[in-house]
């Protein structure tokens, strides 16, 4: 009980020091520049790694934000300790996502999609599609021949 004491007066010492308004601006200059990164990156249809970078910028977002504007760069203890483990987890999770998505069989992915090997089938007056974007037509000429 006597930490978290001491712990209360020393966060309460830092927050009456001043630091200047120099370090929120500068901070606030580098998301507003990645906030720009991400509108035009986004806007270029990057395939292979759109994805990873969208999730990077938007990781190192957060995190200038939770530090900088929530203070927790000048915490200490229990509060740095839950810090770090949710920006592990953070990175865990998207790792996992980004391990199954890269490993993922070509033609499990939607047709049409920018990530499918297949191309959608226009649908023309004699041409039905199926579920999936595949074009039935060739199944009922293969059960007429039948």
């Amino acid at each position: 009980m006597a930490s978290v004491a001491n712990e209360s007066r020393q966060e309460e010492h830092n927050m009456q020091e001043h630091h200047g308004a120099g370090r929120y601006v500068a901070i606030w200059l580098i998301l507003s520049v990645l906030t720009v990164v991400t509108v035009l990156t986004g806007r270029m249809h990057l395939p292979s790694f759109g994805l990873l970078l969208a999730l990077v910028i938007a990781s190192v977002k957060g995190t200038l934000v939770a530090l900088y504007f929530m203070h927790l760069s000048e915490h200490r203890g229990a509060n740095r300790l839950v810090f770090g483990v949710s920006i592990f987890f953070v990175v865990l999770l998207i790792s996992f996502v980004l391990m199954d998505f890269g490993t993922r069989f070509r033609l499990a992915n939607p047709p049409g999609s920018q990530y499918s090997d297949l191309q959608a089938v226009d649908i023309g007056a004699n041409k039905a599609e199926g579920r999936f974007g595949g074009n039935t037509h060739e199944k009922q000429d293969h059960e007429k021949h039948e």
